[in-house]
């Protein structure tokens, strides 16, 4: 009896510790929001916005929010409003803050632009609707923008954006806020689409100063600057993975539905200005917009918009109204009050998509359109400090989940090899 007991003792440390190697193995995979399945969205033409981020699956409810840091992520809505504009899907994200701290937060919703072209017809086909609220449920949503793009294509990027009010019981009871993400709009309504889904957490107390200016300045655009390379550069398809550039000129070519994304600093004293000229582009060749917007995806006012596309020569340009300053939050005109944050700004320039009409009568302009976009920072730069926490570098989001991964499972085979041997040993000894 007492050999047939000391024989089963180091069987039942040897079981416990195995169980709790397998748990320190997984655990770490506990922590890795679920991702959402994209498999039934549509397919993304080359060269349109392709979302991109770290996949996430947010919550239906508030009280099944999936917990998510300052970052950049993608997820899929699984349908949009039915024929009456009612419903939509609707997800959830929980935000841990500190006392004081803000969210500064963005939903970009894209869809392919149909080949056979779009309707032309007047109304929201493609937008997402963002809002900040409590556990409790109740609003704390202390600004926001709506329809950022061509809502009215179909044809995404479009972004929405939410500035929340501070974590407090002042303003916003609790210890973590929620994003509240729906899909609106008729595209694709019964099949997903992807949305990026993006925070910023603003600390409490952010200083802010006297505005750059009282008076929006009245800017045509940049100087004319010849392009260093002749061929067209492959730009960046999405706000969370745009291609960075510095001042000077590119060459861009796009067809219908196209987007380029691009990046470039500008700092504190500093204001951007831009312009693009036509070098090559088919009659009937549809429409084009440019926006900026700044890291948190706000809107930051250029006198972009959408226009026209006009023949070989045609010209347009613009700039910020002010100079960059933290104390332009607190100016009477909106355009200053928006441009405000210091860093990556991201400029997007789409190709609309051209209408079924056009399409079948003149598929010709659907040929390619190139053009030289310049981007000039103007000013000294003044030292400043990270504004916003924006989170981690977007392009090492995945790999950080692989490495993870890798290490736990690399954890828990050394785990197994350690038990497999203190197994063998203790044989030899019985």
């Amino acid at each position: 009896m007492l050999e047939h007991s000391r024989a089963r003792r180091p069987r039942r440390s040897l079981g416990a510790a195995l169980i709790g190697c397998l748990l320190l193995t997984f655990a770490p995979l506990s922590v890795i929001p679920a991702a959402a399945d994209p498999a039934e969205e549509p397919s993304i033409p080359e060269g349109a916005y392709t979302a991109t981020g770290t996949k996430v699956a947010g919550g239906s409810s508030i009280a099944q929010a999936t917990t998510i840091e300052p970052g950049q992520y993608r997820d899929s809505f699984e349908t949009g409003p039915d024929a009456e504009g009612e419903g939509g899907t609707v997800k959830y994200y929980k935000v841990e803050l500190d006392p004081g701290e803000r969210i500064h937060a963005a939903a970009t919703i894209a869809a392919p632009a149909p080949a056979e072209g779009i309707e032309d017809s007047y109304g929201t086909r493609l937008d997402a609707d963002l809002t900040v609220v409590t556990a409790s449920g109740d609003s704390c949503t202390a600004d926001s923008e709506q329809g950022i793009g061509d809502p009215n294509t179909g044809a995404g990027p479009v972004t929405a954006t939410v500035l929340s009010g501070a974590l407090g019981p002042e303003e916003c009871p609790g210890s973590a806020l929620f994003l509240r993400v729906q899909r609106r709009g008729e595209v694709f309504a019964e099949q997903p689409l992807p949305v990026e889904v993006q925070v910023a957490v603003q600390p409490a107390g952010l200083a802010a100063g006297e505005p750059s200016a009282t008076e929006p300045i009245d800017d045509d655009g940049a100087s004319p600057v010849a392009p260093t390379d002749a061929e067209p550069l492959i730009p960046g398809r999405s706000l969370a993975d745009p291609q960075e550039v510095g001042p000077g000129s590119v060459l861009l070519e796009l067809t219908p539905g196209q987007s380029a994304v691009l990046s470039i600093p500008v700092e504190l004293g500093q204001r951007l200005r831009w312009r693009t000229e036509i070098t090559a582009a088919p009659p009937d060749a549809g429409q084009m917009s440019l926006r900026v917007h700044n890291s948190a995806r706000e809107l930051v006012p250029v006198g972009g918009g959408s226009w026209q596309i006009g023949a070989v020569g045609d010209i347009a340009g613009g700039g910020m109204p002010a100079p960059l300053a933290l104390g332009n939050r607190g100016a009477d005109d909106s355009g200053i009050a928006s441009t405000w944050l210091p860093g990556q700004q991201r400029v997007i320039i789409t190709r609309l998509p051209r209408t079924v009409d056009a399409e079948s009568e003149k598929p010709e302009g659907s040929e390619p359109v190139r053009l030289i976009l310049t981007l000039e920072v103007e000013g000294q730069a003044q030292d400043s400090e990270d504004v916003l926490d924006l989170g981690r570098d977007d392009s090492t989001l995945d790999w950080q989940r692989v490495a993870m991964l890798a290490g736990a499972g690399a954890l828990g085979l050394l785990g197994i090899v350690l038990l497999t041997g203190g197994v063998l040993v203790l044989r030899r000894r019985g």
